[in-house]
């Protein structure tokens, strides 16, 4: 086993500390830089690995590249991986691990900042601040004045009461919302500290006027807003996703907001990702941010940072304490 380590994120590419911690602890990063590996695929990553010379020992990655058994059994020497991010749902996890592969994360470092752009698509889809910009630097001012919808003392629905979930209802606070929300379970001290009721997914659905999802991408989650749940929907109500773009049936999202079913909604994740064509483009009262939530630069530096460590630490034969398994 070696040194080498290869990185394939473009936000622990733009930290060079992060390089720099890597190095100090003895290791060896290769770069696979942003420029070089535009829509790589399973495939490509594993083709450019097999002509690597030197197999590295461990990958450094984001979220951009799903991986699967093929690169669990035919990356050569491959015995870590550290992700530059919390969620791992785009790796195949029995697959890595039931090869004897390392898998950790960087959980709960970058809550705020998703919490953040999860408000910033709320206050932008119902003020109707992006078509409002986009009226003005057309020429446009009263024919642009755009009739937005009330954000507060509304019904706020979270799909997920996790880090992130709490982190938006904590924001919630200040504008006077109700917060409902659904969960595996009832959190009884967050739903105290947040002032936040436990319901049942069809309650949140028909009494929200923000649905908002911050749950992680399960077979039990995969497509939860759907025509279905959707049809339960006030027509005043607004969809927010920052949590995996497979949460959202964006074809659905799609048909709900072209007829008027319900008033706007706003992603930051999508199924298939980069995404440079959608019949939601053309929509005005649905804004589209590309899967920005956690770039914020105080939490793109502390995830680099904590990636690095976890790296450095794996090589030396020591655990991270944010080991996962392939269950």
């Amino acid at each position: 086993m070696n040194n080498k380590v290869l990185i394939v994120s473009f936000s622990f590419e733009q930290e060079p500390e992060a390089f720099q911690a890597l190095k100090d602890g003895g290791l060896d990063p290769v770069l696979l830089a942003e420029k070089d590996r535009e829509g790589f695929t399973e495939d490509d990553l594993l083709d450019y690995w097999n002509k690597m010379e030197e197999k590295p020992s461990g990958i450094l990655m984001g979220a951009d590249i799903q991986l699967g058994r093929k690169f669990a059994e035919g990356a050569e020497g491959l015995k870590y991986i550290s992700l530059n991010c919390a969620g791992y749902d785009h790796l195949d996890l029995p697959a890595f691990c039931g090869k004897g592969i390392t898998v950790c994360n960087v959980p709960r470092q970058n809550f705020d900042a998703v919490a953040d752009l999860a408000w910033g698509l709320i206050l932008s889809v119902m003020r109707k601040i992006v078509e409002g910009d986009r009226n003005i630097r057309s020429g446009k001012w009263c024919d642009g004045v755009a009739r937005g919808i009330a954000v507060s003392r509304k019904t706020m629905g979270i799909i997920g009461f996790g880090a992130i979930g709490q982190a938006v209802a904590k924001r919630g606070i200040g504008f006077d919302m109700d917060v409902i929300y659904n969960d595996l379970f009832e959190n009884q001290e967050a739903s105290e500290k947040y002032n936040a009721k436990f319901v049942d997914r069809e309650t949140l659905f028909k009494e929200a006027d923000i649905i908002i999802s911050t749950c992680p991408l399960t077979e039990d989650t995969h497509h939860l807003i759907n025509r279905d749940s959707i049809a339960l929907m006030k027509k005043s109500a607004v969809v927010i996703n920052s949590s995996r773009g497979g949460i959202v049936d964006a074809q659905a999202v799609y048909e709900a907001v072209r007829d008027g079913k319900i008033a706007g909604a706003g992603l930051d994740v999508f199924e298939e990702e980069p995404l440079y064509e959608s019949p939601l483009f053309g929509l005005d009262n649905v804004v589209l941010t590309p899967h920005m939530g956690g770039l914020a630069d105080r939490e793109i530096h502390n995830v680099a940072m904590q990636s690095a460590y976890h790296m450095v630490s794996l090589l030396k034969g020591e655990t991270t304490g944010t080991e996962l398994k392939g269950e």
